[in-house]
């Protein structure tokens, strides 16, 4: 009897372009391909670097490539096991996001969003308030969210605190995000004591949390939530 391999299932990972910074796409091709899930990208923006420390970087706006794509990819009958967004590049490429959903998702089609916009407190370089609201429309359609500690505060209306985070800060901004969220919410970046750095997730439907905590290492690690959202998607 011949052996035969299961179909590989297929992700479409809608992120940025950053030619260099370990982030985005370049992290999310790879993570999500070594699960053994193929990974079709859709790149909304090109940046010569990612914003976080660098100055100077290019730009290139990729908003009217997405729904042509995702046309071609539903004329062609790709079928998509899952939706995973990260970097949007503005509010409008934020809602557009929804007609690319509604083009590729099939009723068992998993949607992750990553609301990357944000972080210590304060907007990535180039982004401001009206992503919030945007975030909020799109994560409101997605089964899973992983929004860092900033970006619950944004969505849920709640207050950023920095670290450290009390399990009673952590309570409110699942809380707070009752009405923009899928089943599952994972905040990342949750800092509980001094020197320990981690994930809290809430299933929304049984109210069950678990929690993954590591050593906090001095520095800043650009791209380590698009690697963790990648492996979780």
């Amino acid at each position: 009897m011949e052996n035969v391999l299961p179909k590989l299932k297929r992700i479409a990972a809608v992120h940025d372009i950053s030619g260099f910074g370990k982030c985005s796409l370049t992290v999310a091709l790879p993570v999500v391909s070594a699960t053994g899930v193929e990974c079709a990208c859709m790149p909304t923006a090109l940046f010569s670097t990612h914003t976080g420390e660098f100055t100077g970087w290019t730009f290139r706006d990729l908003t009217d490539q997405m729904l042509p794509m995702a046309r071609h990819w539903h004329s062609i009958g790709v079928p998509f096991d899952g939706i995973y967004s990260g970097y949007l590049a503005s509010p409008a490429q934020v809602g557009l996001l929804g007609r690319v959903i509604d083009e590729l998702a099939g009723p068992e089609t998993l949607i992750v969003c990553d609301p990357a916009m944000a972080d210590n407190g304060r907007y990535y370089s180039g982004l401001g308030e009206g992503m919030t609201e945007a975030f909020r429309r799109l994560c409101a359609r997605a089964d899973v969210i992983t929004p860092n500690v900033t970006e619950a505060a944004l969505l849920s209306g709640v207050e950023y605190s920095p670290a450290p985070h009390s399990h009673d800060y952590i309570e409110r901004l699942f809380d707070g995000l009752e009405r923009h969220a899928g089943r599952y919410v994972a905040i990342t970046g949750v800092h509980p004591a001094e020197g320990l750095i981690g994930t809290v997730v809430r299933d929304r439907d049984t109210g069950e949390e678990r929690s993954a905590m590591s050593e906090a290492l001095p520095g800043m690690f650009y791209g380590t939530g698009d690697i963790f959202a990648s492996a979780m998607a």
